[in-house]
């Protein structure tokens, strides 16, 4: 991971919503069923025993544009993340997170399957994105979706997203499918914010 620039930033609150197909689509893609069911090409599998949607978020290397020309490998890695709570203030029945860090993986992307988490759980995690502009993260317009335990996220080529935000009292564990060849400019570039806002329910 190379930190490309820090940026003290004027403040930017920005507040969470729900996640939706739709509404993150430019980011990439999402693996979570309920919202897929009725929209997602689909067929019979395995018997009977299952329904099969195709083709729902996905998979890509450009690494074959890196400057360096090496190759890449399709990994699982695992993440085992815990609730920053140094960074998340509640008052007032309103929780803030202060994010600090957008990144992005220039030639792949990027799929976090969460492990272990119930369905139930209304607001297993925080997926913060923003657009490209010029290279650097668009902070101004950065949006902030809040995600289910049964939902995954799958983050474009190159997209701007923060590192996972894990709610609730313990650790998540993602399994994690991502392209890397092992330089580090070309598989991660970060950038360091002074701090912005991000309120939830």
């Amino acid at each position: 991971m190379v930190v490309i620039q820090t940026v003290r930033n004027k403040d930017v609150v920005v507040r969470a919503k729900p996640v939706t197909v739709e509404a993150f689509e430019k980011y990439g893609g999402l693996l979570a069923c309920d919202l897929q069911l009725a929209s997602a090409p689909q067929s019979s599998a395995n018997q009977g025993t299952a329904i099969k949607l195709m083709k729902v978020a996905p998979v890509v290397n450009n690494y074959a544009a890196a400057p360096s020309h090496k190759p890449a490998t399709a990994n699982w890695n695992i993440f085992r993340s815990s609730p920053p709570n140094h960074l998340l203030a509640h008052a007032d029945g309103v929780t803030k997170y202060t994010a600090k860090v957008l990144e992005r993986h220039p030639y792949t992307t990027q799929t976090f399957v969460p492990m272990g988490r119930s369905r139930d759980v209304t607001h297993a995690y925080l997926v913060i994105v923003a657009p490209d502009k010029d290279g650097f993260p668009d902070y101004e317009n950065t949006e902030a979706f809040i995600f289910k335990g049964d939902q995954s996220v799958t983050y474009g080529v190159g997209t701007w997203h923060a590192p996972m935000v894990v709610l609730g009292d313990t650790y998540l564990d993602f399994a994690v499918l991502v392209h890397e060849n092992g330089v580090e400019h070309e598989d991660c570039e970060e950038v360091v914010y002074s701090g912005m806002t991000i309120e939830l329910n």
